[in-house]
């Protein structure tokens, strides 16, 4: 630091003395105020901060010492040097105790004096710095149990919407800004999506980006982290439209990967410490956090993974039998309250056994899958497909009535009949065919009653020759 940052005031009465140490400081190249009382140097501390205080041991008003305390109380951190013509052994003791960096007798040299200041504010920069740095080991140590706290909170969140909105929370506590948000990625569509986010009108965002767009989708196209500390001047942000959305200039952008594969984006945006600009620092600390997210969307995707084997039919991918009760239930709730209409399919495929005795189960199973993926695509999103056992498969259609289902029943019976399947063993074309059975809710049945309602119509189907559909009344 240069001279000419450091400010000294000299405390003394003499008013030559007082020329003298301000000309030959001046000359050093400090900042120099002379005062001659205790009073004018209180009026000068509460007004700027002083480096070194130079106090004659006596004064017209106060007692050098006495000044010395006062001062400190307000400002420990000024680097005192004790100045008097009468010494005493125990004037210096009292002077060091209280806190006075050196003691000196006139007369002295001014080169001595020169010296002295030197080394006190060597001792005070050393001072200075050591306080930095016990502060910003002190914040993060902070920081750090932030980022810690979040790896054991997170392990607790099992919904990506929840933990999308939970790691923007803590990505702007970490590094201290306004806003955040979240996007992953949908590999169908390849854009991100967003998914959660703090600080932000999410109708004044974009919901959906393209990957290789706009800043978030060039950090998925490329894989790279974004530390932007003036989007005006730096050169990666002259492809990217200045939309006049961050408050301030700087913004992180950041990866979320597994291996080399990017799974989502993390924005961090307005930064709320005076500099107003993210560092280095902010981003070792962000990418903390987003490496254990990652981890937690892995454990999240296992689990909806084993859940989904655990109420998915491995065979067909469509829902099982388990699921089929437990669903069945539900619809049943709803349509008693609500009073809407509710209708139940099950499917058997004719003559399966048949099929099956004599070209072995692998084809059968081929069968079941294509009868499986005709059904799916000829009934709604809001209808449930399970298979209900063996070669028997069961749609559960909410707010749909009977003539609606019979609708769609036939409209699958003669899909599966369109069919032309080549057995793999005789390479021979297989033509197949369906039976159905229909029963619609009535206020007051049983689920048991509900599922006999619709394998009665079923049965009849099937004696009525097969390949139709039946429906109980």
């Amino acid at each position: 630091m240069a001279n000419t940052a450091y400010h000294i005031m000299v405390v003394e009465d003499d008013k030559i003395l007082c020329q003298h140490l301000k000309a030959g400081l001046t000359e050093e190249g400090y900042q120099v105020v002379t005062v001659s009382k205790g009073a004018d140097a209180f009026e000068q501390i509460k007004h700027k901060f002083f480096h070194v205080v130079v106090v004659d041991l006596v004064l017209p008003d106060i007692q050098g010492l006495e000044l010395i305390r006062t001062i400190s109380r307000r400002n420990p951190e000024i680097c005192f040097i004790i100045s008097t013509g009468y010494a005493t052994v125990s004037s210096a003791i009292e002077a060091l105790k209280i806190g006075a960096y050196d003691y000196i007798i006139k007369p002295y040299d001014i080169e001595h004096l020169k010296l002295v200041i030197r080394r006190g504010l060597e001792k005070q920069s050393l001072i200075f710095r050591n306080r930095e740095l016990l502060e910003r080991l002190e914040k993060e140590k902070l920081k750090l149990e932030i980022v810690m706290d979040a790896y054991t909170r997170m392990s607790a969140v099992y919904r990506l919407e929840d933990l999308a909105d939970f790691v923007a929370d803590r990505a702007i506590e970490i590094v201290e800004a306004e806003k955040a948000s979240l996007l992953f990625l949908d590999e169908a569509t390849n854009e991100l999506v967003l998914k959660g986010s703090r600080g932000i009108k999410k109708d004044k965002v974009s919901w959906r980006v393209k990957v290789g767009e706009l800043i978030s989708g060039w950090v998925a196209q490329e894989g790279e982290a974004l530390l932007v500390t003036d989007i005006e001047t730096d050169p990666r942000c002259s492809m990217f439209a200045r939309g006049g959305q961050y408050k301030t200039k700087s913004f992180v952008s950041l990866p979320l990967k597994i291996d080399t594969q990017v799974i989502g984006v993390m924005n961090v945006t307005d930064k709320l410490s005076e500099m107003k600009i993210f560092t280095e620092e902010d981003l070792r600390y962000l990418s903390l956090l987003a490496h254990q997210t990652v981890a937690q969307i892995e454990n999240i995707r296992l689990c909806e993974t084993l859940g989904s084997l655990a109420i998915t039919d491995s065979l067909t991918g469509v829902f099982n039998h388990r699921y089929f009760q437990e669903q069945l239930t539900v619809e049943i709730m709803r349509a008693e309250r609500y009073k809407h209409p509710l209708s139940l399919l099950i499917f058997d495929v004719d003559h399966f056994k048949t099929y099956n005795d004599q070209f072995g189960h692998l084809e059968g199973d081929r069968v079941l899958k294509h009868i499986a993926w005709v059904i799916k695509e000829n009934v709604r999103q809001v209808d449930i497909i399970c298979r209900y056992g063996g070669d028997e498969f069961v749609v559960i259609l909410p707010y749909t009535d009977t003539k609606g289902t019979l609708a769609a029943a036939e409209k699958i019976r003669r899909s599966v009949g369109k069919l032309e399947l080549v057995n793999k063993g005789v390479r021979k074309e297989v033509h197949l065919s369906l039976s159905g059975g229909i029963a619609s809710f009535r206020a007051g049945i049983k689920k048991d009653e509900f599922i006999s309602n619709a394998d009665q119509a079923l049965y009849k189907a099937k004696n009525e020759g097969k390949n139709r559909i039946s429906v109980k009344e």
